[in-house]
């Protein structure tokens, strides 16, 4: 296993067991950033349409989502529509999802772009403005949901245990927290460097993600933060597509789309044949470490 240089990469390992940035950007260096990238850039960042294969793509990994989810959910006591918060709502596929399921569905996001061009019946249920501004107002507010969705949020924010600390307040006693992050710094991906399928750790994007997240090192963070976790899952190892030259799309980038519509169609496949047995298979990608991003899935510590 090749012994990949963190310092030349300006990456650390923390006290938690993953890594991050060895020099973080400050805080107005990090809106400024966004300021003039994400913001300005937002039409590119979301596409103008879908295929078929990715809608379906999509629901169907909201429902593996919502399934787990729902094993620690329906136990508990209450009345009327649950509350979902999708935190970086994004296009609104997922405020979409749970309302149709029956959910009081809300979101947060900086841009009502994404949501207006896909989802524009979910824009009322959505907060448009600064996350971390909007999170404090719902923590001043006293409002609380029996499921949060963080989707790939926390690679990106300076103090990833301060959210971690403020979702604390917003989730009800008896929800759920479901956290996806990148699966980064892995086994496959530094064989990868050491068979020299890649020529540089592609996960590392700078200052976009200023953590870089392992199970274990999501597991520790959250412990500090007061949750339990229930699950773990790892998403398809799209990954493995590198070890073969014809599909290596971080050597070539134009074979992406091709290696993203195959993975799409599996995972499809797998659902169809059984959501029990995929998440069973998931859980696995997990225990192995592969997989792309993890999904990891909390409850509130239980106090005895």
């Amino acid at each position: 296993m090749t012994s990949l240089n963190l310092s030349a990469c300006g990456i650390e390992k923390n006290q938690y067991g993953f890594h991050e940035l060895a020099s973080k950007p400050s805080e107005a260096e990090l809106k400024d950033y966004y300021a003039n990238k994400y913001y300005q850039q937002s039409i590119q960042m979301h596409q103008h349409a879908y295929s078929a294969d990715d809608l379906l793509w999509k629901r169907k990994k909201l429902e593996q989502k919502a399934c787990v989810a729902k094993q620690f959910i329906e136990n508990s006591p209450g009345k009327g529509a649950k509350k979902f918060l999708d935190v970086g709502a994004g296009e609104g596929f997922a405020m979409s999802y749970f309302t149709e399921a029956g959910w009081d569905a809300s979101g947060l996001d900086y841009s009502s772009y994404g949501c207006s061009m896909h989802n524009p019946d979910m824009l009322e249920k959505l907060l448009i403005g600064d996350i971390g501004a909007s999170i404090d107002r719902l923590v001043a507010d006293g409002v609380s949901f029996e499921l949060i969705l963080l989707d790939n949020i926390l690679e990106h924010v300076l103090e990833p245990l301060a959210v971690l600390q403020k979702m604390h307040h917003l989730l009800a006693k008896k929800g759920v927290l479901i956290i996806e992050v990148p699966n980064d710094f892995s086994m496959l991906q530094l064989e990868l460097m050491r068979l020299g399928c890649i020529d540089k750790p592609f996960w590392v994007v700078k200052p976009d993600h200023i953590s870089y997240f392992n199970a274990e090192g999501l597991m520790n963070i959250c412990d500090e933060a007061g949750y339990a976790q229930f699950k773990l899952l790892c998403d398809y190892p799209i990954d493995l597509a590198l070890l073969n030259e014809n599909t290596n799309y971080v050597m070539h980038p134009g074979a992406g789309k091709s290696v993203h519509k195959a993975r799409m169609r599996v995972e499809n496949l797998i659902h169809d044949i059984s959501i029990d047995k995929a998440l069973k298979l998931y859980e696995s990608f997990a225990e192995l470490g592969l997989g792309r991003n993890l999904i990891g899935f909390f409850h509130k510590k239980l106090i005895l």
